[in-house]
């Protein structure tokens, strides 16, 4: 796993390898994962991202069909490459991932899989009690597994912890358009990657210095998009982005801008906090909220960010993604504001998006001059 900030620009004077901390380290997948609660029991919430290596562990359990997003998540683990990590948390959201639940208490025994589920309609008027149930009965599991009580306490100080994280995320996406694309990626990973005490204190520490010298800066005139998808699970697209010379301006990544978009109320019960939390943000594509429109806040963004366009690089066989994408691209189309289709897969092809990007980039650049 990759260290904190290692690029030579974000180097602080004290880089950590990923899970270099008293706590035990515990793998975590979905965007709907209450970190908090893991943390206030003893354990450093790590996301598992997918990788482009296949040990050919996973694929005798998953079809041929599913998203390597998950079926990489069961490659590591039963090829060996998670060892490390105390167990795994999952929100069961799309069926593939609920699908995944089972196969690991199988198949993995040895590593303990903590689940919490979801509801789907996050407007529902059961949805807040049917999540407040679900996450009392994890913690009750947890307690149980890690041999430790979780007081209120602990929880509100690890909730405390982790709307810091947010809010010097939020001050990352502030400085967007002025970064690389790689540099962003870099910055917003690592929040889910390192121990967030030692995140907190790095990240304030750049953020307290001159945040990019002039000559490193994106040019203003590059093309501006914003960035569409699941995780940040794909450094080759980030670098693909940089080598074009566009400016990321903004996403719409499960894990990126709607992760940390809102904190955690401090005040009345911990548990109703993170139901709260949860319930609130952006819907990813496999949940539902009527008033919160996933295509009408991507179009506020474009607006709001001054975007060129939009690319939406979703990860190959994701139906929900697949399903949102419709929509998506519909009402891009209906605000004319042009937009890139690209499918990730498991061994991302650099040439081939290097070129789409490019020609994408030019088309953007014919029509506005």
């Amino acid at each position: 796993m990759p260290a904190l900030f290692s690029n030579p620009r974000f180097q602080t004077p004290n880089p950590h390898s990923v899970i270099r901390d008293p706590q035990s380290p515990l793998g975590f997948v979905t965007a709907y994962v209450p970190e908090e609660l893991f943390h206030a029991a003893g354990f450093t919430p790590v996301f598992i991202f997918h990788t482009s290596s296949d040990h050919g562990q996973a694929r005798s359990h998953l079809p041929g069909f599913t998203c390597w997003a998950a079926g990489s998540v069961l490659d590591q683990a039963l090829s060996g490459c998670l060892d490390r990590l105390t167990g795994i948390a999952l929100a069961k959201t799309c069926d593939t991932v609920q699908g995944l639940v089972d196969l690991w208490q199988r198949n993995v025994p040895s590593m303990p899989c903590f689940h919490v589920g979801m509801p789907v309609r996050l407007d529902s008027p059961t949805a807040r009690a049917y999540l407040l149930t679900e996450l009392d009965d994890l913690r009750q599991r947890i307690q149980a597994q890690g041999g430790r009580a979780i007081s209120d306490d602990d929880l509100w100080e690890s909730i405390a912890l982790y709307n810091q994280t947010r809010t010097l995320v939020r001050q990352v996406y502030a400085h967007a358009a002025d970064l690389a694309p790689p540099d962003l990626y870099e910055l917003v990973r690592a929040a889910f990657q390192t121990p967030k005490r030692l995140y907190n204190d790095n990240l304030t520490r750049l953020l307290s210095q001159p945040f990019l010298p002039p000559d490193q800066k994106t040019p203003d005139h590059s093309v501006s998009i914003l960035l569409v998808g699941s995780e940040l699970g794909d450094p080759i697209l980030f670098d693909v982005l940089a080598h074009v010379g566009v400016r990321v301006v903004g996403d719409l990544l499960d894990l990126g801008e709607r992760y940390v978009a809102v904190d955690s109320v401090m005040d009345g019960d911990p548990l109703a906090a993170l139901a709260d939390r949860l319930l609130a943000l952006l819907p990813t594509p496999t949940q539902h909220h009527p008033q919160r429109s996933r295509s009408a806040h991507l179009l506020a963004l474009v607006r709001e960010r001054d975007a060129d366009g939009v690319i939406l690089a979703r990860q190959k066989f994701c139906d929900p993604h697949g399903f949102d994408h419709v929509q998506l691209t519909q009402t891009l189309a209906q605000a004319q504001v042009p937009y890139l289709t690209l499918e990730l897969e498991q061994a991302s092809q650099a040439g081939q998006l290097c070129t789409r990007v490019e020609a994408f980039v030019e088309m953007i650049t014919q029509v506005g001059g």
